[in-house]
């Protein structure tokens, strides 16, 4: 993960933001466990996990028996209050499983509620909160064997 010293802080956390997209499609778990504080929350549709190591299990095993996937994020707005920050973000991730019954694709899209933290120079997430607005495929391709 890249330090972000003297960068304008709304960037540096847009950039971590993408960099979670990034780096699950990248199936790059330690660039993606770099975008989170060692003890953060993630709060989704189905409870809760705590701890980046959770965080970084519960995504290999969602990830991993998948072709590809896309995370696409989007309309990013962030606020800085010194050393922590909000943002809001749209999302759409696509799924693929080819040779999936009733299709290879299926699509999720909603919302990435974060909290930030700026340590050691670096703007972390501390609770991240996705909500769901709409999902459109087959939802047997995500379903983990």
């Amino acid at each position: 993960m890249t330090e972000y010293r003297g960068a304008c802080p709304e960037n540096a956390v847009r950039n971590v933001i993408a960099m979670t997209a990034i780096s699950q499609d990248a199936r790059d778990w330690d660039a993606h466990a770099a975008c989170f504080a060692p003890d953060a929350r993630y709060t989704h549709p189905k409870g809760e996990i705590v701890g980046v190591r959770g965080i970084i299990d519960r995504s290999k095993a969602a990830l991993t028996p998948l072709d590809s996937t896309q995370h696409l994020v989007g309309s990013v707005h962030v606020v800085v209050d010194g050393e922590t920050a909000e943002s809001t973000a749209y999302f759409v991730a696509q799924h693929v499983r080819e040779g999936a019954a009733g299709g290879p694709l299926y699509t999720i899209a909603g919302t990435y509620r974060d909290s930030f933290v700026l340590q050691d120079g670096t703007w972390r997430i501390v609770h991240r909160r996705q909500e769901y607005s709409w999902r459109d495929g087959n939802p047997d391709v995500i379903v983990r064997s």
